[in-house]
């Protein structure tokens, strides 16, 4: 019910209908991703802060969706960072609405993006896959430490990856906004 209300939260137009048929078929890019995540221990036994951050280029080989659209996130779950069950708004273009989720341990994604053609036909691309990320794991530990100093730093950065997506494409038609 979640995913359902999050891919329609997205359409940015009145339905009147819902059919099939699309245009010609699409493939979702996603370029120079890249994934950090961090966690400081200032004292063995607290974890001071952690976070971490994965960001992209999105391209649409639909002629219709114009240029490159930018995906970023930040998540706070320890450990992973991400577990798939947020969605996040990327910053599309007027007339495009994009949103993303992504799960860490399979490194994962799912996508969702709308557009209209002509102002009079809209269209819900909607897919999913996982890519390889080429990551370093780095840690120290601070083997003087006393109260005041920094104690443990473990620091995931991961080289830029992509991942190509072929998404169901389905035509919604309706009063484009």
């Amino acid at each position: 019910m979640f995913a359902t209300k999050a891919i329609f939260a997205l359409l940015p137009f009145a339905f009147t209908q819902i059919s099939q048929g699309a245009p010609s078929p699409a493939t979702l890019t996603l370029s120079e991703i890249l994934y950090h995540q961090s966690e400081v221990y200032s004292t063995p036994a607290h974890l001071a802060t952690y976070g971490g951050y994965i960001d992209f280029n999105l391209t649409n080989s639909n002629p219709a969706v114009p240029g490159i659209i930018h995906c970023s996130a930040v998540g706070m779950h320890l450990t992973e960072m991400f577990f798939g069950e947020f969605n996040y708004t990327c910053a599309s273009p007027a007339g495009v609405a994009t949103n993303f989720t992504y799960d860490r341990p399979t490194n994962g994604f799912t996508l969702n993006q709308t557009w209209s053609e002509d102002g009079r036909k809209a269209y819900l691309a909607s897919g999913q896959g996982s890519t390889d990320l080429s990551c370093k794991y780095t840690s120290w530990t601070n083997s003087n430490w006393t109260m005041g100093q920094l104690y443990h730093t473990e620091n995931v950065d991961c080289a830029p990856g992509q991942l190509v997506i072929t998404p169901e494409i389905t035509e919604i038609s309706g009063t484009y906004h």
